[in-house]
């Protein structure tokens, strides 16, 4: 409650803040585009609006004195001689400069944030708030400094008019009563602005889960992954009722929000400014029946008049937006200032002697405390931190030795692709430790720790990129990697399918940006994640579910092939499929998260245990090979 609360004060000294320093990155990262975008957007734009006061009210002076025609027609000139310029400069400005500058500048953003997701906990992945506020991050990191630079240019324009067309008006001898009530009527802008602004950010808060929802039924249905099983199953009467469930809310949230608009900006704001503005034309009209002011001064000073009131409604309405970019902001800020709580040691990572998992348990927490702090100063244990968890390990020993092959076997949900992400510390263990050659996981160097472990994930993933890409995970350099590319799809047994291929190693994979790509079917797909393993220089190997998408056959040649290419490394099998398991030295039974048998394939079955259950169920079809 008092989190929420010291959201809805901010602090002017934290708006400004918040603001100052989004400003100072893009000063940083495209310093022409802040200097052009105030030349162009402020100081140009001020003027242009004050020389159209001016122009306005000379020519009506002129005219009212009765001057000769060719001072009149010197006047028009003039004007139109500048509105020539300026709108040349304007339209290149935007139409050529302005759009290269914000595409590098979304570059610089993007970037940075792209950068700060490598180093984010995977178990941020499993909060939903934080989920929320990492894709509101996403969206509105770029467009959101682009509208603080052109609400800062905005404000020097309407400031540069301002003084101009007041200096003007006095100068003109218009009453200074009515300059007064502009300005008033800018105050009162300025207070229905600010608590339009707050309801705006609620109601933005409010809608970007109801957003994300609406995007992801939009990318299920024009995905390929998805639209075999749209057009066999009924999924796609469940899809619709979401989306329209979806609707339904989004609607309300409309409906919600547009009747606070309404009452706030339609009804009292509006009908107000109306009725001062109605006061002033007749104000001004009975002074000049009065003779004070001339037809011509009445007529240009109404334009002018009008021409204050909505430049300081809009300096206003600007001004309030900055409290709005500071609440935004800081969602900007708390990822990028997010500290992961899987860290990085110091100490260097020797070659692989062994791997050890000492009384490890690990809880995937689901209460709906927030695993993570968007400000640093908040960094504290929160209470009943397991309060809503599941314990996904618990007390798990085991050790690897150099050379090793290992399978880790049990039923889908038993704890093995969660003992790999210990492994590879994708996450830490809630208790226990991991240790590599004796030593903790967690002095290590971590990106360095990791470059020692390939893994295939049993949800790996396809890149658009080449073939040749997709197995170097990386950049492909021709010369150097072709030879390791295509011994490495060969080991895979990718060479049948690398043989249709017109543009071999060199084919897109997928055809979402190049029609000459090629989408792979699941067990070639499985083949070119296994060919990553082979291509780097790992010391242990974690395949999980490696043959998933494979038939018997295939499976079977592709366990034989890891087995060749593996000679001298370790290699960890993740399975409930036991094809494996009889060529591995050591097996490890998983249920319900505990580690409840270890031994050889023909000690297990001796046991007679849940190993022995599980192979025989299966020996229909593994037994014969």
């Amino acid at each position: 409650m008092a989190k929420k609360q010291k959201e809805k004060r901010q602090s002017l000294g934290r708006i400004l803040r918040n603001n100052v320093v989004l400003f100072g990155k893009v000063c940083r990262y495209t310093p022409e585009l802040v200097l052009l975008s105030f030349l162009i957007e402020g100081v140009f734009l001020g003027v242009n609006n004050a020389v159209y006061g001016v122009f306005t009210l000379n020519l009506f002076n002129a005219l009212d004195r009765g001057d000769p025609l060719e001072d009149i027609v010197k006047i028009i000139g003039l004007m139109a001689l500048w509105y020539g310029v300026y709108f040349m400069i304007e339209r290149i400005y935007h139409r050529v400069i302005k759009p290269n500058l914000h595409h590098k500048l979304d570059y610089h953003i993007h970037t940075e944030l792209f950068m700060k997701t490598k180093e984010i906990d995977v178990a941020c992945y499993d909060d939903p708030e934080f989920y929320n506020d990492f894709v509101w991050a996403m969206d509105e990191a770029s467009s959101r400094s682009l509208k603080i630079l052109a609400d800062l240019n905005t404000l020097a324009a309407r400031v540069i008019a301002l003084v101009t067309i007041l200096g003007t008006l006095i100068a003109a001898d218009i009453d200074m009563v009515v300059i007064y009530v502009v300005c008033g009527m800018g105050v009162v802008g300025c207070v229905v602005n600010y608590f339009g602004n707050k309801i705006g950010y609620k109601h933005e808060k409010e809608k970007k889960p109801l957003n994300r929802k609406r995007d992801y039924l939009n990318r299920v249905y024009h995905l390929p992954d998805y639209a075999k099983e749209i057009r066999t199953g009924s999924v796609s009467d469940l899809l619709l009722r979401e989306a329209d469930s979806n609707n339904e809310d989004r609607v309300k949230l409309a409906k919600k929000y547009g009747i606070k608009y309404f009452l706030i900006y339609g009804i009292f704001y509006n009908v107000f400014m109306e009725a001062v503005r109605l006061g002033i034309i007749f104000y001004l009209l009975l002074r000049m029946l009065d003779g004070a002011i001339l037809v011509g001064v009445f007529a240009a000073s109404v334009g002018l008049i009008w021409r204050v009131e909505w430049n300081i409604t809009d300096f206003v309405e600007r001004v309030a937006k900055f409290p709005e970019h500071s609440l935004f902001l800081e969602k900007y800020y708390g990822f990028l200032e997010y500290e992961p709580k899987v860290v990085s040691g110091e100490v260097e990572v020797p070659a692989f002697e062994s791997l050890e998992l000492k009384n490890v348990s690990f809880t995937y927490d689901f209460s709906d405390k927030p695993k993570y702090q968007w400000h640093k100063s908040d960094h504290k244990k929160p209470k009943n931190e397991n309060s809503g968890s599941a314990d996904a390990l618990k007390g798990i020993d085991l050790k690897i030795e150099k050379g090793e092959k290992i399978a880790i076997v049990g039923y889908n949900g038993a704890g093995k692709t969660t003992l790999i992400k210990l492994l590879m510390r994708l996450y830490d263990p809630t208790s226990g430790e991991v240790l590599y050659n004796g030593k903790s996981a967690k002095e290590y160097d971590l990106s360095a720790y990791r470059n020692k472990i390939g893994c295939v994930f049993q949800d790996y993933k396809i890149f658009a990129t080449t073939v040749a890409e997709n197995v170097m995970s990386g950049a492909y350099y021709e010369e150097k990697d072709a030879k390791t590319v295509e011994g490495s799809l060969e080991a895979a047994g990718f060479t049948e399918k690398l043989n249709t291929l017109k543009l071999g190693t060199k084919t897109m994979l997928t055809r979402e940006f190049d029609k000459k790509g090629t989408n792979l079917s699941g067990g070639e797909s499985q083949k070119v994640a296994i060919a990553r393993v082979f291509a780097r220089p790992y010391e242990l190997w974690i395949m999980d579910e490696p043959s998933s998408a494979l038939d018997p056959v295939a499976e079977y040649e592709l366990n034989r092939s890891i087995l060749k290419y593996a000679e001298g490394k370790t290699v960890i099998f993740i399975s409930h499929r036991l094809s494996t398991t009889r060529m591995a030295d050591r097996i490890y039974m998983f249920d319900s998260g505990k580690l409840c048998e270890v031994g050889s394939h023909d000690e297990l079955m001796a046991k007679n245990g849940k190993y022995a259950e599980m192979f025989n169920l299966q020996a229909e079809k593994y037994v014969s090979q």
